[in-house]
């Protein structure tokens, strides 16, 4: 979580890392992408120290607002103190984030991802994990390190051997070549 500027500093960067931003500076701010994670990232700091901060608490409000107009545009819900540092964004569209999910470093996410609760329990994700275009993952369950979901696949029970591919509805283990074999690619920035 972060905490301090130096938390969010070292957050932005590994965000950037994991998914360059366009080189042009001006043009940047205009890729939505860049600008929800960016967004995700300044309400999860400026949230964390509301509790202190009367101006912690506006910016916060000030943020949520503007993150909250990109949500609206791209009929997704990014919820904050979820995502660890590296969240690679593939596509906005349709993402559901619940937020008392918790997902680790370094993950993969694509359009009509949904990480949501089930009987109030949510889930637990890994580090190193790719969700792939329409996937869901429901309920009081835990994904391993390094595992690829694929799309259109429904997981609802603990995904534990870690560097494999599921896939189906209910998730079925297809293959033993997780994200360590063929890691999660890296986006580059536009040219």
């Amino acid at each position: 979580m972060i905490h301090t500027k130096e938390d969010l500093k070292r957050y932005l960067y590994a965000d950037r890392e994991a998914q360059p931003p366009h080189p042009n500076i001006i043009l940047r701010h205009f890729d939505p992408i860049y600008r929800i994670k960016t967004l995700i990232r300044l309400c999860e700091y400026h949230f964390n120290l509301s509790s202190n901060s009367f101006y912690h608490k506006v910016a916060y409000y000030c943020r949520k607002l503007q993150l909250k107009r990109l949500e609206d545009r791209f009929c997704s819900e990014f919820a904050i103190n979820v995502f660890d540092e590296g969240l690679v964004i593939w596509h906005p569209q349709r993402i559901i984030i619940n937020p008392n999910a918790k997902v680790g470093k370094h993950c993969s996410i694509s359009s009509g991802v949904v990480i949501a609760q089930a009987h109030n329990m949510c889930p637990t994700i890994g580090d190193n994990v790719e969700l792939m275009i329409d996937c869901a993952v429901l309920g009081n369950i835990h994904i391993a390190n390094n595992v690829r979901i694929g799309a259109k696949t429904l997981v609802i029970k603990n995904i534990n051997a870690v560097n494999t591919t599921w896939a189906g509805i209910p998730a079925k283990k297809i293959s033993d070549k997780g994200t360590i074999e063929t890691p999660i690619p890296r986006p580059t920035a536009h040219l």
